[in-house]
């Protein structure tokens, strides 16, 4: 069996006047009962001084099969953005995740999830998530 974990983590801190700090994120998963799995998670947090972002992920492969992670981040004084990709797969199934943060200075924390799994002559699996925390603190998901 391969597994592969992969984090990643990026912040930066400006000076100004504190607000109140906003975090949060999003993560996926495909279906553990095969052979494959590709599971990536992704958050943020923002406030009046900083923003940051970090993610990772981690995907299994038995029987011979391969497994792959990335996570990037970018950064700038104002915003970061942040990637986050597994993916797995062997002789009859596949999984594919991935999540998606991006974070305002002072504003909303907006994550998007996405995961799909599929079998040989089968219909492919795919689940997607969006979640957004506001400044206010209240979570929208979707």
């Amino acid at each position: 069996m391969k597994r592969i974990w992969l984090t990643a983590a990026l912040a930066a801190a400006l000076p100004g006047i504190a607000g109140a700090q906003v975090t949060g994120g999003s993560q996926s998963s495909t279906p553990t009962t095969g052979d494959v799995s590709a599971g990536p998670y992704g958050s943020g947090t923002t406030d009046a001084n900083s923003v940051g972002v970090s993610g990772g992920g981690a995907a299994t492969a038995a029987n011979g099969g391969t497994a792959t992670t990335d996570s990037r981040a970018k950064l700038n004084p104002n915003a970061a953005h942040q990637r986050s990709v597994a993916t797995a797969r062997d002789e009859d199934e596949r999984a594919r995740s991935m999540t998606n943060t991006h974070v305002r200075k002072d504003g909303d924390v907006r994550s998007r999830s996405m995961s799909i799994y599929k079998e040989r002559g089968e219909k492919p699996v795919i689940d997607r998530e969006s979640t957004v925390t506001n400044a206010d603190g209240t979570t929208t998901t979707r």
